[in-house]
């Protein structure tokens, strides 16, 4: 075959998945705001399509993505990280197209996706179990999504190296970003992104994100 055909082939199958996630999107949107309307039935479940190459090259099971509304509902209710539903939106397309994918540090076939909705400046994460059960039914199940009361934890996963994907261009500007509203380490933690019993000094601090910025830089992604 052609070098031609086989791009006009992967071409055709890049548009057809494009505007499959996009129709996802739109129905997840719809129902996500009768959810917040009250008018969601408790027992819906969400479908967010099937993982990107991006997840499955992280060893995401090519699974449908779904979520529980009752399970939605209680988590943007808990009481030490609420948030508005609305924050939500897009939540289909901000997991295929993530910031980055980690593997849970306590949980073995679990993954924490990263991604670029946002709570007061702490972006939304989503804890994923692969290989779910429900009924007779496997997928790819989401157990939680919820912002960190600290973006520090996110600085911890890439330097443990629980990193399994990583958007170079987005993180290394998102980890400027966070150094910058970081710079003076001298407020209260509640105003900063780290412990002072961890990062006592602007000396620590600047060692830690320029270590995590050269291992983003330098990290090489699985092939899709």
């Amino acid at each position: 075959m052609k070098t031609i055909e086989i791009k006009h082939i992967l071409y055709l199958h890049l548009l057809n998945y494009t505007m499959e996630i996009e129709e996802i999107n739109r129905k997840f949107n719809v129902e996500l705001q009768r959810q917040m309307e009250g008018l969601l039935p408790s027992d819906h479940t969400y479908q967010l399509g099937m993982p990107s190459a991006i997840l499955q090259s992280t060893d995401i099971p090519n699974l449908p993505i779904e979520l529980r509304s009752s399970r939605l509902n209680d988590k943007s209710m808990q009481e030490n990280h609420p948030f508005d539903l609305h924050e939500i939106m897009d939540l289909p397309k901000a997991i295929q197209n993530p910031l980055a994918v980690f593997r849970s540090a306590t949980h073995i076939g679990s993954y924490v996706i990263m991604t670029e909705l946002e709570h007061e400046g702490k972006n939304h994460i989503i804890a994923l179990e692969i290989n779910r059960y429900f009924g007779k039914i496997k997928s790819n199940s989401i157990r939680s999504i919820h912002y960190r009361s600290s973006n520090f934890h996110v600085l911890n996963w890439i330097d443990e190296g629980l990193m399994d994907y990583v958007d170079k261009k987005r993180m290394t500007k998102w980890l400027s970003k966070q150094q910058y509203n970081s710079a003076d380490v001298r407020k209260p933690f509640s105003q900063t992104l780290y412990s002072p019993k961890q990062w006592s000094n602007s000396t620590e601090v600047r060692k830690l994100f320029n270590s995590v910025t050269k291992i983003v830089q330098n990290f090489e992604n699985a092939k899709f």
